[in-house]
């Protein structure tokens, strides 16, 4: 298009601002040098006239400087930019056989507003991908290392028995990672920049997030034995307080990690997701009923009831866990005001190598 029609159009999209008021053509780019080519497109939001030479240019330019580039085309000469690009986006409609083929996207209503769409879904697989790791990582972690550390720390037998563990890996874990597939998309999840090419789903805050619900739930598990062995209980009562920390400490992780960027002490926790709350219904039904129908808790699984002060001890270390996850998040939420990358965006040369 002639410049100023470019700018108008541009204008109309939200695309033109007092940092970016102008727009430069393609002649003017393919009279630059590489080094000048690479500062003008970071300057100029439109670009006018482009030939498809000049369209690989400015995905060259921009992904020289660390930016994620997307190029749309429906033309046999725009396939070289489309294939340059981390993301080439086709139409389906009108487009041409040669540049679906050198495109990832394909547009098939030739719909502009759908690749925002596209991206909003894609980033919301990407961060339930995560919270699924954050919630189902640390409960498998949890109970081995229970084991390990209370006996470890002075226990004469292991605070949880095979079957518990079974337990807590093929149900709690399920039950509840499965909450994390399904969570809507959260507030501002377009707001955040993309991530950069090469990243891997486990980066540096993730991997501080699993170790920190670890550690949390262990020291909660292992700390409500050793209180109920102070009181006097037995240790079949010993494996039941075992057991019910670990698995509503879990659900204490789950409804913190619904929410990767906000904090779950809002309404916000309530809604959105139903199948959360049947999820933690049925958890709690199946801990009520292995704690206390007869043969189940103590044939197979080597527990038994649990009274008042037990249950007072599992409802304490539980909002001790919720309130330790959620500290954490505010504690990351700040750092992010200080520009510091806490959604893990950025490629990280331990992390992603």
């Amino acid at each position: 298009d002639h410049k100023d029609t470019a700018l108008a159009i541009g204008s109309q999209l939200g695309l033109v601002d007092d940092k970016y008021s102008s727009a430069i053509t393609g002649p003017e780019l393919d009279a630059m040098s590489d080094e000048e080519l690479i500062r003008e497109a970071q300057l100029y939001n439109i670009f006018a006239r482009a030939s498809p030479q000049n369209k690989i240019q400015i995905v060259k330019a921009l992904q020289s400087q660390g930016e994620v580039c997307s190029m749309t085309g429906d033309g046999v000469n725009d396939a070289p930019a489309l294939k340059a690009a981390d993301m080439g986006v086709a139409m389906g409609k009108e487009g041409t056989d040669v540049a679906r083929e050198a495109s990832e996207m394909i547009l098939a209503d030739d719909n502009f507003a759908t690749i925002v769409g596209a991206v909003r879904e894609g980033r919301v697989v990407w961060d339930n991908l995560r919270k699924v790791l954050l919630i189902n990582t640390p409960i498998n972690n949890a109970q081995g290392m229970s084991v390990l550390f209370g006996i470890l720390c002075g226990l004469e037998d292991t605070p949880l028995t095979p079957i518990q563990v079974l337990y807590c890996n093929l149900i709690c874990a399920v039950t509840l990672g499965f909450v994390a597939a399904v969570e809507p998309a959260e507030d501002g999840i377009m707001t955040k920049g993309p991530r950069r090419v090469g990243k891997r789903i486990i980066g540096r805050f993730l991997f501080l997030r699993i170790a920190i619900a670890t550690i949390v739930l262990v020291a909660t598990t292992v700390g409500s034995v050793f209180w109920v062995q102070a009181e006097g209980y037995s240790l079949e009562e010993m494996r039941a307080q075992a057991l019910n920390t670990l698995s509503f400490g879990a659900i204490s992780v789950t409804l913190s990690a619904r929410f990767a960027y906000n904090s779950s002490f809002h309404p916000r926790l309530f809604c959105g997701n139903v199948i959360c709350w049947w999820s933690v219904a049925i958890m709690a039904g199946l801990q009520i009923f292995i704690t206390y129908t007869p043969g189940v808790n103590e044939t197979i699984f080597g527990m038994s009831a649990m009274d008042g002060l037990q249950w007072g001890i599992v409802g304490l270390f539980m909002v001790v866990t919720f309130v330790v996850m959620e500290t954490e998040k505010m504690i990351r939420r700040y750092l992010s005001s200080l520009g510091e990358d806490t959604d893990d965006l950025e490629f990280d040369a331990v992390f992603d190598k």
